[in-house]
């Protein structure tokens, strides 16, 4: 049996969506807790500045992982749009691969600070750090090409992700 063409996203999938996004923010602006310490942990002074701060990262980073899960699962039993009729090869290469990295990096990233945080492997921090700034980048990239889209191309490529498909 087909897949049947869909002309947006689901209401799952638009909520996953931005649900990561909240959740991948309050991670780069709420960082600071976690970077003091980390620093004290690599320093040898052990955990003593844990605090909520902390926790709330280590939790919030947990909780990607599934969510990010759950949104391949949708993508590959529903589908996704397809790109504008009249967009040119190179950006559906482009915004395949700058989506195929933000999942990527959205599963590598609690990998990582997990096994730095709950098991000591210095190295996985710098890794955690490496994998953090490549996931700014590729959102700063998703996010141009969503107004470019919008307010350059003209398409209804970034309303698909404001609006939900009616099905």
């Amino acid at each position: 049996m087909a897949k049947r063409q869909v002309t947006g996203y689901s209401r799952t999938q638009v909520a996953l969506h931005w649900t990561v996004v909240v959740l991948v923010a309050f991670q780069f602006f709420a960082h600071d807790g976690i970077e003091d310490a980390w620093r004290a942990f690599v320093q040898g002074e052990g955990a003593a500045s844990e605090g909520a701060a902390v926790y709330l990262h280590i939790g919030a980073g947990v909780l990607v992982l599934p969510l990010a899960l759950a949104r391949i699962y949708l993508r590959i039993v529903r589908g996704a749009p397809s790109p504008p009729a009249d967009e040119p090869r190179f950006l559906q290469v482009t915004a395949e691969a700058v989506h195929g990295s933000i999942y990527v990096l959205l599963l590598l990233l609690p990998f990582s600070g997990s096994a730095a945080w709950f098991f000591g492997v210095e190295a996985a921090g710098g890794v955690h750090a490496i994998l953090t700034n490549l996931l700014l980048i590729a959102i700063a990239l998703h996010v141009s090409g969503a107004l470019y889209q919008h307010l350059v191309r003209r398409s209804q490529v970034m309303m698909r992700m404001l609006r939900p498909e009616r099905s």
